[in-house]
């Protein structure tokens, strides 16, 4: 008589056997990271070569940008993250759609959900999480601490008023409201948010007019898409704000503006010194 495999061995069998003999080696790890800062611990606590493949938002460091990219950490395809074979997935919380990671699941792959809160707590949560997965307590303990004294500090509100502006592309100009990324780096940099809602939003022209900006914070990215730093600062949105009159702009990398993560430490010192006195 035939033995049928039961269908989670069976689909973790299938993706297996796609995969070249010398990579089907027993115990050898094969890791997908899904989300930046999650891909930055898993590189930072010394597993990057157990990881075979990112998402798109992945750039840093320059040995996982070069990896395969599965997608955008919200549209994953199962089908997709299954032809890898990989034995664990680690996927940034939001990762999805959810129904992608339950396939996972069923096919016998390892899912972890990372925390994702604006937080110090948190990111020292994320790291003792992976660095269990990978295995590598030690280190884990180690960077948890370097993380929090680097981000040891008070969180200011008399500071420059501080307007972060986010372009998600395709869309118009967004801006960081409180619990947020970018509000906890404007804060731990001694800055205050110019603006008083939650979450990210989109930006309006009377909004922006009047918060009154003193400093402009803003990914390269987003400042290549506005055309350069003559093009930012002429948008109507900022034209007449007192930063755009000072051009006081700090420019932080996408990654370390909107996740936290190892070089969370660094974009608050970037912050922090465009935004002291000139």
């Amino acid at each position: 008589m035939t033995a049928v495999l039961p269908r989670r061995a069976l689909l973790t069998a299938t993706a297996a056997l796609m995969l070249p003999r010398s990579l089907r080696a027993a115990g050898t790890a094969r890791l997908i990271t899904i989300g930046a800062p999650t891909t930055e611990i898993v590189y930072a606590l010394g597993g990057g070569d157990q990881v075979v493949a990112t998402d798109t938002t992945s750039r840093f460091p320059q040995a996982a940008a070069a990896l395969p990219k599965v997608g955008y950490m919200r549209t994953l395809s199962a089908e997709g993250l299954m032809s890898l074979a990989p034995s664990r997935v680690i996927a940034q919380e939001g990762s999805g759609p959810p129904e992608v990671l339950a396939r996972l699941r069923d096919a016998g792959i390892p899912v972890d959900e990372v925390p994702d809160r604006p937080d110090v707590a948190t990111l020292e949560a994320k790291v003792t999480l992976i660095a269990a997965r990978l295995g590598r307590v030690t280190e884990g303990v180690k960077l948890a601490a370097e993380l929090r004294r680097g981000l040891d500090r008070p969180l200011r509100t008399d500071g420059p008023s501080v307007l972060c502006l986010i372009h998600p592309g395709g869309g118009g100009w967004m801006a960081a409201g409180g619990d947020t990324v970018p509000d906890l780096l404007i804060r731990l940099a001694g800055g205050r948010n110019a603006m008083d809602f939650t979450g990210i939003k989109a930006l309006s022209l009377e909004a922006a007019i009047a918060a009154g900006p003193q400093v402009l914070v803003v990914s390269a990215n987003a400042l290549a898409q506005a055309g350069g730093m003559d093009g930012l600062l002429a948008l109507p949105h900022l034209s007449a704000t007192p930063a755009a009159a000072a051009r006081r702009v700090v420019v932080v990398e996408a990654q370390m503006l909107l996740g936290l993560g190892p070089r969370s430490p660094e974009a608050v010192d970037r912050l922090a010194a465009g935004l002291a006195p000139a």
